[in-house]
């Protein structure tokens, strides 16, 4: 008997160690598989344009988004007027969405971004020049109708660009990394154009354009990164869009009322759009009140809260690599209900914690998981939506993204200050509640929430669904 026992104590050791010599060869495999994709994307020429150009543009747009909240609270100093900002970059995603649903789709996806780029470029430049806020308001707002437009034809084009399931997944990682990036960087740029101290710069500095208009050194630069992204767009030699159609004025009223029902009508897109719109609207409570959360709850400064955000952006970074390997393991829907759990846990965990340092680990969480969510919902689209309505699924996927994320933020900063401070005794634990604290406290709710829709179920059968959208639209 006790022979018998060793035997199977020596079976199981045999087992265990069978197990780890497997799961240790899958990992390099995995890894191995990452790697190969990667090269893959590298060497693929009219992707790597595309990401460069994307890239370099990323950096001017956030330069020049730090140098225009600088430049409306130097000329008003009020917090109202910069505000209004985000009140603008609202009011185009509202509509501007259905416009680019038929553009993207029935235009040449390649001129529509060289065109995008070219526009805002020079409406940039003139922001350099403006003296009243509210011309400079109507230009922010004719830049956000046009990146909507842009956004849309880029991310409708990448299956046409890049092939293979896991190379998609990878070259939206690499899009979204370029975007969300080069924030720091971004940062640095702009904090040396203001306060820099190079000849280049102090001689600029002291003509009579620059001395006067400090701030346009930064817009300068972001319209050059939209003429480079332009350049490098033009320069993609596969064609982005597999027919492009050019259409009555009947097919264009036609095909308008078609962009607005298409996120109602599929049944993927109909279930995806209203997560999206949920977890958006929950998402957008810690941009909003972030500051507020550091400055009452954690006790802490303005360098705290950047030092914060900094730890959201590394944690988006890591889960635009960790997407790399876990999306070769599970199923999309999977991954994308894992995330809205993470992402509404995290932030319900941040409304009730007071400690400086676990807010930080939980931000890296927070970033790491929303991350997933966007790269995983975007890669979805790609994948269930046909070549001639993805102009329309993306549209409709950024347009609500910006609303309710824009909105929820509006919400959550109302609500953080109208709801006084008070303290909860629950006997052994006294609790302290901010305003904001509920703001953050709801807005996880409402994101956890979303993962108990069903997604699985609607993209059971979606592809045939899709497939039969896009054969009547080919019909003529």
């Amino acid at each position: 008997m006790a022979s018998a026992g060793a035997g199977r104590i020596a079976g199981g050791a045999r087992e265990e160690k069978g197990a780890r010599v497997r799961r240790k060869s899958e990992s390099s495999q995995l890894a191995g598989s990452v790697k190969e994709d990667l090269k893959s994307l590298w060497a693929n020429h009219d992707f790597r344009r595309l990401w460069v150009g994307q890239s370099v543009s990323s950096i001017g747009d956030w330069l020049a988004t730090f140098a225009l909240l600088a430049l409306v609270w130097n000329r008003s100093r009020s917090a109202a007027a910069v505000a209004g900002l985000l009140v603008l970059r609202i009011i185009p995603s509202a509509f501007s969405g259905t416009l680019a649903t038929w553009i993207s789709d029935r235009w040449d996806r390649k001129k529509i971004m060289i065109y995008c780029d070219v526009l805002r470029g020079f409406l940039i430049l003139w922001v350099a020049v403006m003296q009243s806020l509210i011309y400079l308001y109507v230009l922010i707002f004719l830049m956000e109708f046009f990146t909507i437009i842009y956004m849309s034809a880029r991310d409708a084009s990448l299956p046409n660009l890049v092939e293979g399931e896991n190379r998609l997944t990878m070259a939206n990682s690499m899009t979204l990394g370029s975007a969300y990036g080069s924030i720091p960087l971004a940062a640095a740029v702009f904090a040396l154009l203001v306060v820099g101290t190079s000849p280049f710069l102090r001689w600029l500095e002291g003509t009579g354009f620059f001395s006067e208009h400090p701030y346009s050194i930064s817009f300068a630069a972001d319209a050059l990164s939209f003429f480079f992204s332009a350049l490098m767009v033009a320069r993609v030699e596969k064609p982005l869009i597999l027919r492009a159609r050019v259409e009555t004025r009947e097919e264009f009223r036609v095909s308008m009322a078609a962009s607005l029902a298409f996120a109602f009508r599929n049944r993927f897109m109909r279930t995806l759009t209203a997560a999206l719109a949920t977890g958006t609207l929950g998402g957008g409570g810690l941009f909003a009140v972030g500051v507020v959360y550091v400055h009452q709850v954690l006790e802490g400064n303005d360098t705290q809260f950047g030092f914060l955000m900094a730890l959201f952006g590394l944690g988006m970074l890591a889960g635009i690599v960790g997407l790399q390997f876990i999306s070769r393991l599970r199923a999309k829907w999977f991954i994308f209900k894992v995330g809205l759990l993470c992402a509404g846990g995290t932030l319900v965990w941040m409304s009730l914690i007071t400690v400086m340092f676990t807010a930080y680990l939980a931000a890296l969480v927070f970033g790491a998981a929303f991350s997933i969510i966007f790269l995983t919902g975007i890669t979805m689209v790609q994948e269930m939506v046909s070549d001639e309505n993805r102009g329309k699924a993306f549209a409709v996927f950024h347009a609500v993204s910006r609303i309710f994320l824009l909105l929820g933020s509006a919400l959550a900063a109302s609500l953080a200050g109208a709801i006084k401070d008070f303290h909860i005794n629950l006997g052994l634990y006294h609790l302290h509640v901010w305003g904001v604290t509920i703001s953050m406290f709801i807005s996880g709710v409402l994101i956890a929430s979303v993962a108990f829709m069903p997604l699985r179920e609607r993209m059971g059968s979606e592809a045939e669904e899709v497939a039969g959208e896009g054969a009547e639209e080919r019909t003529p």
